[in-house]
């Protein structure tokens, strides 16, 4: 059984924390718990409850698989970010191209259902 990376949880927890600028005492507060307990899960001496991990999320407002990702063996929802970003660096022509193929793909793999 795979467990929840609690180190990686951690370094990502501090890394979006500190990159957004919020202390460990606001995130605390934000979250309603101890500003100990947040330092501690970011040491990876502990992790959050099932309450407090989505109470992170919508704080940071980061998605779930952000700080899980690590753990799972396949996060599709980095895949879809991996994709929209490629998306996003296509210019015009090339994304109603690529959308026309998809498009097509799609309906072909519809019509064989």
């Amino acid at each position: 059984m795979l467990e929840l990376d609690k180190k990686a949880f951690g370094r990502k927890l501090n890394a979006i924390r500190r990159e957004q600028q919020i202390s460990s005492e606001r995130l605390s507060e934000l979250c309603d718990v101890n500003a100990v307990f947040i330092r501690q899960i970011e040491n990876a001496t502990r992790l959050p409850s099932l309450p407090v991990f989505v109470r992170i999320c919508n704080s940071l407002r980061v998605s779930p698989g952000f700080f899980l990702a690590d753990s799972l063996k396949w996060d599709e929802e980095d895949k879809i970010t991996a994709l929209d970003q490629k998306l996003r660096e296509l210019s015009p022509r090339q994304f109603s191209a690529v959308m026309g193929t998809i498009t097509t793909l799609i309906d072909k793999l519809s019509d064989e259902t």
